[in-house]
C-alpha cells in the first residue's frame, strides 16, 4: 500500500506549524496581558481624555485580536494555553499596580504601552511568516488585520507622545503650585 506523500507535510512545514501554534498561544497570552494592563491604566487617565478614549478603543480591538488568535489556534487544531494566559494576565495586573504608585505613572504607562505595541508588531509579522511556512495562508488576512491595528496604535502613540508629556507636566505644575509642600 502506497502512502500519500503529496499531502503529507514536509519536515519544514511541520516545524513551522509547531512554531506557529506555540507563537499563536504566546500572542494570545500577550493580548490577554495587554487587556489587563490597559483596563487597569484607565483609572490613571482622568486628566487625559484623548488617551483614555484611544485606550478604551484599543481594549475593544485587543479583545477582538485575542478572539482572532483563538480562531487561528482552532484552525491549527489547537487551543489557547490557560496557564500562559493566567500567568501573563497576573503579570500585567502587577505591572499596572506598580506603575500606579509612581509620581509619573502616566508617562511610565505610555512608554510601556509604546514598547508593547512594537513587540506586538514584531509578533504579528512573525506569525504571518510562520502561517505561510506552515501552509496556513487562510490565517494571513486576520493576522494582517491585527498587524494594521497594532501599527495604527503605535502610530497614535508616536503622534501623541509629545502632547501627553506636555499635558502631564502642565498638570504637575498646577498641582505643585496649589500645594507648595
Amino acid at each position: 500500500m502506497a502512502t500519500d506523500t503529496a499531502h503529507a507535510p514536509t519536515t519544514l512545514q511541520a516545524a513551522a506549524h509547531e512554531t506557529l501554534v506555540a507563537n499563536l498561544r504566546n500572542a494570545h497570552a500577550l493580548e490577554r496581558q495587554v487587556i489587563a494592563v490597559l483596563v487597569a491604566q484607565l483609572d490613571l487617565l482622568a486628566d487625559f481624555p484623548d488617551l483614555h478614549t484611544r485606550l478604551t478603543e484599543h481594549i475593544v480591538e485587543t479583545r477582538e485580536q485575542a478572539r482572532r488568535l483563538e480562531a487561528g489556534l482552532q484552525a491549527c487544531g489547537s487551543s489557547t494555553s490557560m496557564v500562559k494566559d493566567a500567568l501573563l494576565s497576573v503579570m500585567g495586573l502587577s505591572q499596572s499596580s506598580v506603575q500606579g504608585f509612581a509620581d509619573d505613572a502616566v508617562l511610565k504607562a505610555v512608554a510601556a504601552d509604546m514598547m508593547t505595541e512594537h513587540l506586538e508588531i514584531a509578533t504579528y509579522r512573525t506569525l504571518i511568516v510562520l502561517a505561510d511556512m506552515a501552509g496556513k495562508p487562510e490565517l494571513r488576512p486576520e493576522l494582517e488585520q491585527t498587524l494594521r491595528e497594532e501599527e495604527a496604535m503605535a502610530a497614535w502613540f508616536d503622534r501623541n507622545l509629545e502632547p501627553i508629556t506636555r499635558r502631564f507636566v502642565e498638570i504637575k505644575a498646577t498641582k505643585d503650585a496649589a500645594d507648595p509642600a
